[in-house]
């Protein structure tokens, strides 16, 4: 009998959990590519955005700067997408250079922040990002990875290349939290003759933990507290007998 109350009882405890989504405020993609091969600088901006919603962003770059036979090749792209507003993906892709006979130049990706979600967490839980990274080429000095950067507890963080794993942060009902990820792809000087590039792959999602229905918990337990009694109620008379 007791084996069965306090089956019931836990039953009252763990009622059907109910999860809210967060609430998208705005998100954006942008990359700035810079190139100079010597004789000015030359550069490519695109951006995407959007406030309220959570549709796909895209944007890619591209900026060829040239100085005789020296020639630098900046370039890139990314896309941001969203099952919901509690998860989605971001890709980087082929963000580097190529280079030709340069003896003092540069080339950049690092310029702009990249991509960047800002949300109102509807309940407390966790913000969960796993990350793939990867760097090919002749040469790959200078594509240095990305840095997570995050408006809450725990702050930023950062992502190297060819490299994979998780972060996880905490997040409280009600509270408004800004995630971005920046490239950190810069070199300069005499370049000479080069390729690389760098990827990375970036699923996040939002966890967030139960919130029990009051009335629900409340009836459960009455419940439990009926069937108690009842239970008791036999070994009572037996007693008498």
């Amino acid at each position: 009998m007791a084996t069965l109350v306090a089956a019931v009882i836990t039953v009252g405890l763990n009622p059907v959990a109910v999860y809210a989504l967060p609430t998208a405020n705005s998100s954006s993609l942008r990359l700035e590519a810079e190139a100079d091969a010597g004789s000015g600088l030359v550069t490519d901006i695109d951006s995407d955005s959007q406030f309220g919603t959570t549709n796909p962003l895209s944007v890619s770059v591209r900026a060829l700067a040239t100085s005789g036979n020296a020639r630098v090749l900046s370039q890139g792209s990314a896309t941001a997408t969203w099952t919901n507003s509690s998860e989605g993906v971001v890709n980087f892709s082929n963000l580097g250079w190529t280079t030709t006979g340069v003896n003092s130049g540069s080339a950049t990706l690092f310029r702009g922040l990249d991509w960047s979600y800002e949300f109102v967490s509807d309940a407390t839980g966790f913000f969960t990002l796993d990350y793939n990274t990867s760097d090919s080429g002749t040469n790959t000095f200078g594509l240095n990875g990305f840095n997570f950067l995050w408006s809450g507890p725990g702050g930023d963080a950062f992502v190297g290349t060819s490299n994979s794993g998780t972060i996880q942060r905490a997040i409280f009902a009600g509270q408004t939290y800004t995630v971005g990820l920046r490239n950190q792809a810069n070199i300069f000087g005499g370049l000479g003759t080069r390729e690389s590039y760098l990827n990375g792959r970036f699923n996040w999602k939002i966890d967030t933990a139960a919130v029990p229905e009051p009335s629900a918990m409340l009836g459960v337990l009455a419940f439990s507290a009926l069937g108690f009694g009842s239970l008791r109620k036999p070994s009572k008379r037996a007693a008498k007998e």
